[in-house]
C-alpha cells in the first residue's frame, strides 16, 4: 500500500477522488471508506491517478500474470468482492451499489492492447441498484472513447447481474456458466470482461470488434471531477450523516 502523510488526508476517504483532491498523485493501493457507518473496516482498492487527470477507483482489474484469479464465482462472492488489488480483483457489487448511490459517478474502461497502445471508453453516469433489484445497472448521459472500444457499453444499460448460480440474463441459458464469469449480460456474445481464458492475452469483443488485451480495468470517478470545478463533499463518520466540509 502507498505510504503517505496521513495528516494531509481526509478523515475517511470515500474513493480515490478524495485522495486526488488532497494532493495524492501516485497510482497504487489505497484504503477507502465507502460505507456510511464508521464501524465498517476500510476497503483496499487500486487508485488510478494518471488516466485523464486521475482519481479513478478501479473495481475490476484483469491482467496477464503468472497467477490468474478465478472469476467463475458465485453470487455471494461477486456481492462481497474477491481477489487482490495488487493483482486481479472484483471490488464487490454491494460496494458498487453503496458508492453509486452516495455520489454520482462516471464509468471508464481502459484496455492495454497486445499490439501496443491503449484504448478507452467512458460513460457519463453509472448507478448500480441493491441486491433486491439484482444489482441492476443503469447508464445515462453521453459516452466517449476510441472507436473500437466505445461500443463496449452498448448492451450494458438496464441489465441485471448474472453469476453461475443466479441466472438473470436474457439468454436461454446461463451466460455466466457459459462464459466463466459474472456480469451484466445481455447475451453470451456481447462485452463480458470477467470471461474465462486469460492466458498471455484476453480476447475482448465490442460489437464484433475483437481485441487482444494484456490488461483491462473498469473504474469509477465522481462526475464532478469531469467539470472545471472539482469539488468533493466528504461524508461524516456518523452513520447516515453528511459532513458539510468541502475540499477544493
Amino acid at each position: 500500500m502507498v505510504e503517505m502523510d496521513n495528516n494531509s488526508l481526509p478523515l475517511r476517504p470515500v474513493d480515490c477522488a478524495d485522495y486526488l483532491m488532497a494532493g495524492v498523485t501516485e497510482s497504487g493501493v489505497y484504503e477507502i471508506f465507502p460505507f456510511t457507518c464508521a464501524c465498517q473496516k476500510p476497503v483496499l482498492v487500486w487508485c488510478d491517478m494518471e488516466s485523464d487527470g486521475g482519481g479513478w477507483t478501479v473495481f475490476l482489474n484483469r491482467q496477464s500474470a503468472v497467477y490468474q484469479e478465478n472469476f467463475n464465482r458465485t453470487w455471494a462472492e461477486y456481492k462481497d468482492g474477491f481477489g487482490s488489488p495488487y493483482e486481479e480483483y472484483w471490488l464487490g457489487n454491494e460496494i458498487l451499489h453503496i458508492m453509486t448511490h452516495g455520489r454520482s459517478y462516471t464509468l471508464r474502461l481502459d484496455l492495454e492492447l497486445a499490439t501496443g497502445g491503449n484504448n478507452y471508453a467512458t460513460y457519463q453516469s453509472i448507478r448500480v441498484a441493491d441486491e433486491d433489484e439484482r444489482y441492476l445497472i443503469t447508464l445515462s448521459g453521453t459516452s466517449h472513447g476510441t472507436s473500437s472500444t466505445n461500443y463496449c457499453f452498448n448492451t450494458l444499460n438496464g441489465r441485471y447481474f448474472t453469476t453461475l448460480d443466479r441466472d438473470n440474463d436474457y439468454y436461454s441459458g446461463n451466460c455466466a456458466a457459459k462464459q466463466g464469469g459474472g456480469w451484466w449480460y445481455y447475451n453470451c456474445y456481447s462485452f463480458h470482461p470477467t470471461k474465462a481464458g486469460f492466458g498471455t492475452t484476453l480476447e475482448i469483443s465490442c460489437s464484433g470488434n475483437k481485441m487482444q488485451v494484456t490488461q483491462l480495468q473498469l473504474k469509477l470517478r465522481p462526475k464532478i471531477c469531469d467539470a472545471s470545478l472539482k469539488t468533493i463533499h466528504l461524508k461524516d463518520q456518523n452513520c447516515g450523516c453528511q459532513d458539510p466540509r468541502v475540499l477544493h
